[in-house]
């Protein structure tokens, strides 16, 4: 194995026996082959969307060679849907595909929710590793075996709980994302300081987004893969403490499926943006949070480059999509909500009243 891949933390479920190696570094995808014996396996399908095999096609055709099945997808949210799968389990039927079979999924959160929904219901399951692309998916969509698909205008409606063999998060593969993509990353890295590490959300408020070395981007990449892997080993199937990862999707899940219906779809990074401020704006009136603390939430949103608002075409649509949301139970709203920078609370539930000041905060 190379000098330079090394194991960076690992996500341990003792509950259902799961423990999955996570590797950070640079230009280390194809180190792969030595961590997973390939060749022990009857078939070998790498999954991408367009774009990356646009500008990671070739090296991974040399990475895995011929005897590969390489299985290429639309790119984009809108194509995280039934019919996207059910092309993926065609063409692993299409190629003798069985039980003992591998599915390698390369790209962002897209790629990696379902892919691993595909490779968890195929056949009943069949093994899948995780090398995302983008810095969205290498803090957040890669990790956690969290897998799925969008249906019925909802977000992550039909999925499962299935762990990855491995993870590899190759800051190599940031370099080729666009500038908007990668600051869209910052979203999750953001959230998980302020649910889990007021260290954390210091550092990230003093740093400059836009011009942050290799080595800094590394740092917080591991720290924030540290968060999730601490918070998903004790509570792998997000009955309690791991709903606090939820917090900012509830509103922004909204938001970004009602934005896939217009010409100018967001980014899940920027949906989730806009829910994180209205959720603390929820947290400030519930009073659970400090006018001093949701103004930083919003200063560091704004540091990175993310947006804080939504047009009024939305106000009607976040609400009733929030009553759909997975979360809930019954016809009641489950919140995570901030008590602090740093800390979250789960399953608050509040009037529509105050929801509503929270959502009407948002709208340009």
């Amino acid at each position: 194995m190379s000098a330079k891949l090394r194991e960076h933390t690992r996500l341990t479920v003792p509950q259902s026996k799961v423990s999955v190696p996570i590797y950070v570094g640079n230009d280390i995808y194809a180190e792969v082959k030595n961590i997973i014996a390939l060749d022990t396996f009857t078939k070998v399908g790498v999954l991408m969307d367009k774009n990356v095999a646009y500008h990671w096609g070739e090296s991974l055709h040399k990475v895995f060679g011929k005897k590969a099945v390489y299985v290429i997808i639309p790119a984009g949210e809108e194509h995280k849907d039934m019919a996207t799968a059910e092309k993926i389990f065609s063409s692993l039927i299409e190629h003798g595909f069985d039980r003992k079979s591998l599915l390698i999924n390369v790209g962002g959160g897209m790629v990696c929710d379902i892919g691993g929904f595909v490779a968890s219901t195929y056949m009943r399951g069949i093994a899948f590793v995780n090398i995302p692309t983008t810095l969205l998916s290498q803090t957040d969509a890669a990790i956690g075996g969290k897998t799925g698909i969008d249906f019925g205008g909802l977000k992550n409606m039909v999925g499962t709980f299935t762990h990855p063999l491995a993870v590899i998060c190759d800051t190599l593969m940031l370099t080729t994302l666009p500038e908007r993509e990668f600051r869209s990353g910052f979203a999750e890295v953001i959230k998980h300081a302020l649910i889990a590490d007021k260290k954390l959300f210091q550092a990230l408020y003093q740093s400059s987004f836009g011009d942050m070395d290799e080595e800094k981007l590394a740092e917080i990449l591991s720290r924030s893969c540290d968060i999730k892997c601490t918070i998903v080993s004790k509570d792998a199937e997000e009955q309690g403490l791991r709903k606090v990862l939820n917090f900012g999707h509830t509103i922004g899940h909204a938001i970004e499926m009602l934005s896939q219906d217009t010409n100018n779809p967001l980014l899940h990074g920027e949906a989730i943006s806009i829910g994180m401020i209205a959720e603390a704006r929820l947290s400030l009136l519930a009073g659970l949070i400090t006018k001093e603390d949701f103004s930083n939430v919003e200063k560091i949103i704004a540091k990175a480059g993310l947006p804080s608002q939504i047009g009024k075409s939305y106000r009607k649509g976040i609400y009733e999509k929030i009553l759909g949301d997975k979360k809930n139970e019954g016809k009641k709203i489950k919140w995570v909500l901030l008590n602090g920078i740093g800390k979250a609370v789960i399953d608050e539930e509040h009037p529509d009243k105050l929801i509503n000041k929270a959502i009407d905060y948002i709208i340009a």
